[in-house]
């Protein structure tokens, strides 16, 4: 259509010029025809001259007429390149106005914040030209993960570029993008306009055409959008920068109001699920605004009975106007009113305190009440009181006295038994640590204050220490002291080390009484097993000869009985004094041994005992049993093997067996004598105790001793009815070897352990 014109426009003055040609010829012929026929030379010179610069003339303003006619084709054409370009201006920039419109109308009051912004992500790719677009916002590590995306329908399940690396390998974008700049990649090498090609610092190689915007929130960047494609070039988002940004600024404001619901709404729940019943009231209107569904459930009404509360039913709920104006002007913007009685739905009340806050907002009064039920704490505050009253009855009554010791301060308080206790008015006694220390025998000193450290510092679960303090009298006077760290400051350090305090004097007196006794008794234990043994001794020597040299059987009779006599004698002496020696004790030394080693020393001593019976030992296990024991644990096999030889028929067998019970080793000692009856099993352990002769015969000691052993050693006995007839099953318990170090459960392989456990002589309990 330009050609065409022009051609035309090129046209007109060529005929212009042809038409002025043949004028002029035609003119110039009819001026030279008479001149010629007249053969006028002069004259046909002078016309032909004129007639030349007439052609002259013409050809130069047919020229001037060309050129101004070229000139102003050109403006023409200019004006309609501007007025092309304005209608595209004009076209584009409704096209932006209208998606901004249409963006700014649904973030106005945005329903649906998510797809508000999936919205907004179509529109951006549609007005690129662009096939994807995303949201990343960066997590609390800096890296990113999308948010949300719009994709057509064709390519739904391609990834974004930002998704298909490691971030590592992204690291220099995303620092770019933290500094608010924008990400360009086109698909060739070539820079756009003022916008970089960033396509070397992606380092990809695959068609690609992409730009990033980022996302701002409180100054920092949040985020960013990506805007992809793989088939076109989207080069031209250049021409849309500002309106991405725009789009960048509208998507940080959906992101700031969706933080900001997600944060009211959080605030709401906790409002709502709050212990407390919070209300909001209009000071002016004299109604209730807001409430929590707390005080609902709590109170009876539903939320739209509160909102519609008149003011005399507010104060019937109340039984107050705390939010009158007078009461501000009193109190100022916040008041506590520690004791109020609230009403029910049902007519019902509960104590409450209720703490109330002024505010104003636009000239507009509003009062916020926070109401918190107390009954709960009332019925602690009760049982405390009782608690308080039961304790100082039992202190009372356990006859303590009372200390509390402030460690900011140093001050010591101490209740009245206290000061009774040591004989000092309780009016005059000074309240502080210094006074206590000054009390303290300086020998006791030392070591009470290394256990209060210990326990401050969490070593020991709490304070115990006898010491000597002075009395009144200026007497030193035995106590216990027992506390407890009880509060810490708000640093966590000891603040606060309560505890009582008990007479000591009179049991320390008894104490050395009883030591004193205990030497006495060790004494008469040496003495009548010295002066008693010997002349029993020597009385068994001479009954030996006397049996030796008598001949008669009756006398021979009379002299093995009074042998079997003195045999007792020498065993209860032996006895005796064997249950002095372990009563007095109250440890000993443990050491490793093999259970099955000691049985069998232990058997070896009563054979001729068993031959004379005709019976034997029938023992049932073999290899090791490791426990940490004493050798004294021999006298408690020796009794039950020395009481089933006793008292079990003749031509019968003991069995003696090991049994694994998961943590303890139990041996057991079985006879088929006649048993002990059920009543009787309880009392065959305890000292001096005895039974009927269908039971267990003797002193009561032995059995005795046999506890004493395994309490000593920290096992147990016990005797039950012999599970394979007629008979007693003494038994003792004792823990397995305690293995202190994971190098010694090493030493045995998966396949030793195997077989331990499958063992025949291995009984399970």
């Amino acid at each position: 259509m330009k050609l065409e014109q022009k051609n035309g426009n090129m046209k007109i003055p060529g005929i212009v010029n042809t038409v002025f040609l043949l004028i002029v010829c035609t003119f110039g012929f009819v001026l030279l025809a008479p001149f010629i026929i007249a053969k006028d030379t002069s004259s046909i010179v002078i016309s032909s001259a004129l007639i030349g610069c007439t052609f002259v003339v013409i050809i130069y303003a047919s020229n001037y007429i060309e050129k101004k006619s070229t000139e102003l084709e050109g403006k023409v054409n200019e004006l309609e390149d501007k007025r092309k370009e304005l209608e595209y201006l004009v076209e584009r920039n409704s096209k932006i106005e209208n998606m901004i419109s249409s963006l700014i109308t649904m973030f106005i009051a945005p329903k649906d914040i998510d797809k508000t912004i999936e919205i907004t992500l179509q529109r951006a790719a549609t007005l690129c030209n662009a096939g994807n677009s995303y949201l990343f916002i960066f997590n609390k590590n800096g890296e990113p993960y999308r948010s949300h995306k719009w994709e057509k329908e064709n390519i739904s399940d391609l990834k974004s570029f930002f998704e298909k690396k490691e971030y590592s390998q992204y690291a220099e974008m995303f620092e770019k993008l933290r500094k608010k700049q924008t990400v360009f990649i086109s698909k060739d090498s070539v820079s756009h306009g003022t916008v970089k090609n960033d396509r070397k610092i992606a380092n990809i190689t695959e068609p690609l055409s992409l730009i990033a915007i980022p996302v701002e929130s409180a100054g920092e960047t949040a985020g960013f959008i990506s805007i992809e494609s793989e088939s076109t070039d989207i080069s031209c988002c250049e021409t849309y920068s500002q309106t991405i940004k725009v789009v960048s600024e509208l998507v940080s404001m959906a992101l700031n109001h969706k933080s900001f619901l997600k944060d009211l709404s959080l605030f709401k729940d906790l409002i709502n699920r709050s212990n407390d019943f919070i209300f909001v009231i209009d000071m002016e209107k004299n109604n209730i605004i807001d409430v929590n569904e707390t005080a609902c459930h709590e109170l009876g009404y539903g939320k739209e009975e509160f909102l519609g509360m008149e003011k005399n039913q507010i104060h019937s709920l109340f039984n107050d106007n705390f939010w009158e104006e007078e009461l501000r002007d009193i109190f100022g913007d916040r008041y506590f009113q520690p004791s109020k009685m609230i009403t029910r739905k049902d007519g019902s009340t509960l104590p409450a305190e209720i703490n109330v806050t002024f505010s104003s907002i636009d000239n507009y009064k509003y009062a916020l009440a926070i109401v918190r039920d107390i009954t709960k704490r009332r019925d602690i505050e009760t049982i405390l009181a009782k608690t308080k009253e039961v304790m100082e009855l039992a202190l009372e009554g356990a006859d303590l006295g009372m200390w509390d010791w402030n460690l900011r301060t140093n001050e010591v308080m101490y209740n009245a038994r206290w000061a009774e206790m040591m004989g000092y008015d309780y009016e005059g006694i000074e309240h502080n640590i210094d006074t206590w220390k000054k009390l303290t025998h300086p020998d006791d000193l030392k070591i009470v204050n290394l256990n209060i450290t210990k326990h401050l510092r969490g070593e020991t679960p709490f304070f115990e220490s006898e010491f000597r303090v002075k009395n009144n009298n200026g007497k030193w006077q035995w106590i216990l002291a027992r506390g407890k760290l009880t509060e810490l400051d708000r640093n966590n350090e000891p603040f606060r080390f309560t505890g009582t305090t008990m007479d000591l004097d009179l049991r320390k007196k008894v104490e050395e009484e009883l030591r004193h006794s205990n030497e006495l008794k060790d004494l008469f234990t040496d003495i009548m097993r010295h002066d008693l043994l010997n002349p029993a001794g020597n009385a068994k020597g001479y009954s030996e000869i006397l049996l030796e040299m008598e001949e008669e059987q009756d006398k021979a009779h009379i002299i093995r009985s009074m042998q079997r006599n003195i045999d007792k004698l020498i065993e209860m002496i032996e006895t005796a004094a064997t249950f002095a020696k372990f009563e007095s004790l109250e440890e000993i030394e443990l050491v490793r041994m093999d259970i099955m080693g000691i049985l069998n020393n232990v058997t070896e001593q009563f054979d001729q005992r068993l031959i004379a019976k005709n019976m034997k030992i029938e023992m049932r296990g073999s290899g090791s049993y490791h426990a940490m024991l004493n050798p004294i644990v021999e006298e408690i096999f020796a009794n039950f093997i020395s009481n089933a030889i006793k008292y079990s028929p003749e031509d019968t067998r003991i069995i003696i067996d090991v049994e694994d019970c998961n943590y303890d080793w139990k041996v057991n000692v079985t006879d088929f004598g006649e048993g002990i009856p059920d009543e009787s099993k309880p009392l065959v352990f305890d000292r001096f105790k005895r039974v009927n002769k269908s039971g267990v015969k003797g002193s009561g000691l032995g059995l005795a001793i046999v506890k004493k052993i395994a309490e000593l050693l920290g096992g147990a006995v016990g005797v039950e009815d012999n599970p394979e007839g007629k008979g007693s099953r003494f038994w003792f318990m004792i823990k397995k070897e305690h293995v202190d170090h994971e190098e010694t459960l090493l030493e045995h392989t998966y396949t030793e352990v195997i077989s331990e456990k499958n063992r025949p002589d291995r009984i399970k309990c």
